[in-house]
């Protein structure tokens, strides 16, 4: 990626709101060599209120009059309260920007998934790696290079207030600091080759964590186990010895700052004295200024090197926010969160969109067909070639054939997520994706693998309705489905834990038909959803299915025939791919 590109998409992560706190950060940083420039000059008041010194001399042209020793440990006191404040807003602002990115990163994440059809953001391990490594160390690098750009400009007001206070001392210093400043700047250099190396070590590493979690069965039949074990190994000890190294060159840039700075130290106070015989006091206030500066530039070596560290992930996290969405969903980020973090609780009401049962009869089941229909996934062979398909308004059509022959991605397409890459899809003459993304449109959908929320069985079952029901209506269609034993044993009330505890495979799959029924959906799609039933509640759902002909389009995916016996039409993907 190139320079150009990294710093115009960095802007667009910070957006308006995290660009002013990084200005309110350097002008804090500049408050703080404000103080230390104050912290000279009570020194120097403090060598003459104490007759340490009784040579006259002038700061800014104006000579320094004697003052008690009251007023200058007010002065003292009023500066250290001055110091705390600006250094308080200083470092809270980065940790306020690395939440700030890390919050924006994390919810668009999660709106991708939600609401965008790249696939590659629905799995699972893509996204907690993103989530656990990429945007964590992307925030860090925020945090770290705030941090330093604080201490940047900290060190230039403080390298400026060096040839105020006496320049030839200054000239010496600048001499001294060029020389550690290559120094550093050659070990942050080999941190950075090694912090590079860290995200594709860990990509390495997730690639194949995940390639044993998917294939332990055949892996171990295939007796791969010990080469796989190697091979992880590797990788594991490759991203260990790489962020390691980095770490390492990073500490040791820390460290030299201040040594090396010592013994310059040693050196300005030795030609200082013996050469350019400087005032006492004015040579003790620019021993203070150059301490404290060669400290900011030790901090801001170390922040550099952490914010080097992290530089990598922060690119990669930068192409995920090439969406258009990025920047309008990130608009209310942190609105309501102050630089404490204080924020104004707002109660969030869900708007599920109902209309009255009285409405239902203006939804009718819609006739969808496909014209001219080719798809390919990128880099390979067309699923469908030139498809022509129609589901006619309120028949139920069973759709069958072998693994791999396009079922899913029919239905993909049918739903809007994905797009043909020719040809036309169409709902009710209108695209999908707009026929899918009407609020007032109920579709049912069950699939193979029952999906239940953390919650009371009627908090399931009214998950995703679009349409007022009351307790009658739920234990009817409840009742419809072969639960109502499991209702009067446990009630609407049962919790369904986290893990789906305490219901058997056939009863989840039951209840997520329930709910796809309760909804009195227009058009409804279910991918194998009897695969845990016996062939007693199968033919059950089927007669279900049966009483809905005409006021439901409904498409079904089944390897097993019972759902399919009251079907309109039974296609054969395989065949017809085949004509």
């Amino acid at each position: 990626m190139k320079k150009i590109t990294v710093i115009k998409k960095s802007f667009k992560l910070l957006g308006k709101r995290g660009f002013k706190y990084i200005l309110f950060a350097i002008f804090f940083a500049t408050g703080i060599a404000i103080v230390e420039l104050s912290m000279s000059f009570i020194i120097q008041l403090l060598l003459t209120s104490f007759g340490f010194v009784h040579v006259e001399y002038k700061i800014f042209d104006n000579e320094i009059p004697k003052f008690s020793i009251q007023i200058v440990s007010l002065s003292l006191v009023f500066i250290s309260i001055v110091r705390f404040i600006v250094q308080l807003l200083t470092t809270q602002t980065a940790v306020f920007l690395r939440e700030y990115i890390f919050l924006k990163l994390r919810q668009f994440s999660i709106y991708s998934i939600l609401f965008e059809n790249d696939e590659e953001d629905k799995n699972t391990s893509s996204m907690n790696f993103k989530i656990s490594e990429i945007f964590n160390r992307s925030a860090d690098f925020i945090s770290y290079f705030t941090n330093a750009l604080c201490m940047l400009v900290q060190s230039f007001f403080l390298f400026l207030l060096l040839f105020i206070i006496a320049w030839k001392e200054a000239i010496i210093s600048s001499l001294g600091i060029a020389i550690i400043g290559c120094i550093i700047l050659y070990i942050n250099k080999l941190v950075s080759m090694n912090a590079k190396q860290v995200p594709v070590q860990q990509i390495k590493l997730n690639e194949g964590i995940e390639k044993i979690a998917r294939n332990f069965l055949f892996i171990k039949l295939m007796k791969k186990r010990d080469d796989e074990y190697q091979e992880i190994s590797e990788a594991l000890k490759e991203y260990s010895s790489k962020a390691t190294s980095a770490g390492f060159y990073s500490n040791l840039g820390t460290q030299t700052g201040p040594f090396l700075g010592i013994l310059l130290l040693v050196c300005i106070i030795l030609i200082s004295n013996n050469i350019f015989a400087t005032n006492g006091a004015i040579l003790v206030s620019f021993i203070y200024l150059l301490a404290r500066f060669i400290q900011s530039l030790s901090i801001l070596s170390g922040y550099y090197g952490n914010a080097t560290i992290y530089f990598p992930q922060f690119k990669l996290s930068l192409l995920t926010i090439e969406s258009p969405n990025f920047s309008e969903i990130s608009k209310d980020n942190f609105d309501k969160i102050l630089l404490n973090g204080y924020r104004k609780k707002i109660d969030v009401k869900k708007n599920y969109d109902k209309i009255s049962l009285s409405d239902s009869h203006k939804l009718s089941s819609p006739t969808i067909y496909f014209k001219d229909v080719t798809f390919s996934y990128p880099n390979s062979n067309p699923i469908f070639e030139n498809l022509n398909l129609t589901f006619e308004k309120g028949s139920q059509t069973g759709l069958i054939g072998p693994s791999g022959v396009g079922k899913s991605t029919l239905l993909l397409l049918i739903t809007g997520l994905l797009q043909p890459t020719s040809g036309q899809t169409y709902i009710n003459e209108i695209p999908p994706w707009e026929y899918v993304s009407q609020k007032n449109m109920r579709i049912g959908y069950v699939g193979a693998e029952p999906f239940l929320i953390k919650g009371t069985i009627k908090d399931n079952i009214c998950y995703g309705l679009t349409r007022e029901v009351n307790e009658q209506d739920i234990y009817n269609i409840l009742e419809k489905v072969s639960l109502k034993e499991l209702i009067d044993e446990k009630g609407l009330s049962y919790i369904i834990a986290e893990d789906q505890s305490g219901l058997s495979a056939g009863q989840k799959q039951r209840l997520c038909l329930a709910r796809a029924l309760l909804n009195e959906p227009a058009l409804l799609i279910l991918d194998e959803a009897t695969a845990n039933l016996d062939d007693e509640n199968e033919l059950l759902i089927a007669q279900i299915l049966a009483d809905i002909k005409s006021i439901c389009t409904t498409i079904i995916v089944s390897h097993r025939i019972g759902i399919l016996k009251y079907a309109d039409k039974v296609i054969d993907l395989k065949l017809l791919k085949s004509h």
